[in-house]
């Protein structure tokens, strides 16, 4: 083999040797669940979609560790997206959508006590916000989110503003205000990067899609309960499967598992 050809050959070895490295693999798949609240309120345990009794959230959280399911962050799987870096066996994404002060006093020490992590979509405007017309629970403060995102355990990020349903407005000085606002209030308050946002009621459209990564969101959760994700596939099209607060242990690993396929 004369040099010439010889080094051809070697470029070409690299070239696709460092495409094959540089590739994440496509057949990982994350699931992504999706919490709201978490009440001792039994009146509002008639409202699965939305609440759940800390009992059961805490045994949800314990099968799915019991089970090798390793929670990991967004951050976790944008790098294993972008850059192929491992994940652990069995990856999955908790999250929380609306920032709830259950959240900080339920989910936060759960989460603690049994070294798994979460994500928590907050309505910026809404943070330390009470009960009134407009909101149903109680919101945690910045001073509780700031402590819940220092302990590495809660990564906060974005669901608006002020919740609006964006199937709803075609106005895009309204969605640049939703978008952009809640990014500037989150990282302000908590001294971060915001890189997720999560539509409110899953209403996504496609100019607030791509708004929502003009505004520098590196990915974006819809939910519509179907599927899990992986690499080649949009970041700005996250599924997220919801599970129902009145869901038993088996009954959540298998909405999990069917997702999967």
């Amino acid at each position: 083999m004369n040099k010439k050809l010889f080094s051809i050959v070697i470029i070409l070895t690299v070239c696709f040797t460092t495409y094959f490295i540089s590739r994440a693999d496509t057949h990982i798949k994350v699931p992504i669940i999706l919490y709201h609240n978490i009440t001792t309120d039994e009146n509002l345990h008639n409202k699965p979609l939305l609440n759940i009794s800390p009992e059961n959230f805490k045994i949800h959280m314990q099968t799915l560790k019991n089970e090798g399911w390793n929670t990991i962050t967004f951050n976790d799987y944008y790098n294993h997206v972008t850059n192929n870096t491992a994940l652990p066996d069995k990856p999955i994404i908790v999250t929380f959508d609306d920032g709830y002060l259950s959240n900080y006093t339920y989910a936060y020490p759960i989460f603690k006590e049994l070294g798994m992590k979460a994500t928590i979509f907050t309505v910026a405007g809404r943070v330390g916000e009470g009960v009134s017309g407009e909101v149903t629970y109680p919101h945690f403060t910045w001073a509780q989110a700031k402590e819940m995102e220092a302990s590495k355990v809660i990564t906060i990020e974005s669901h608006s503003l002020m919740h609006i349903n964006f199937l709803e407005t075609s106005d895009i000085d309204k969605i640049q205000v939703e978008l952009r606002r809640s990014k500037f209030l989150i990282e302000k308050n908590l001294n971060k990067e915001c890189a997720v946002f999560a539509f409110p009621f899953g209403g996504k459209t496609d100019l607030a899609r791509d708004l929502g990564k003009e505004a520098g969101y590196k990915m974006i959760c819809l939910v519509g309960d179907i599927g899990a994700n992986s690499a080649g596939e949009d970041l700005h099209r996250l599924k997220r499967i919801t599970i129902r607060g009145d869901e038993s242990p088996e009954e959540m690993l298998e909405t999990i598992t069917k997702n999967l396929n």
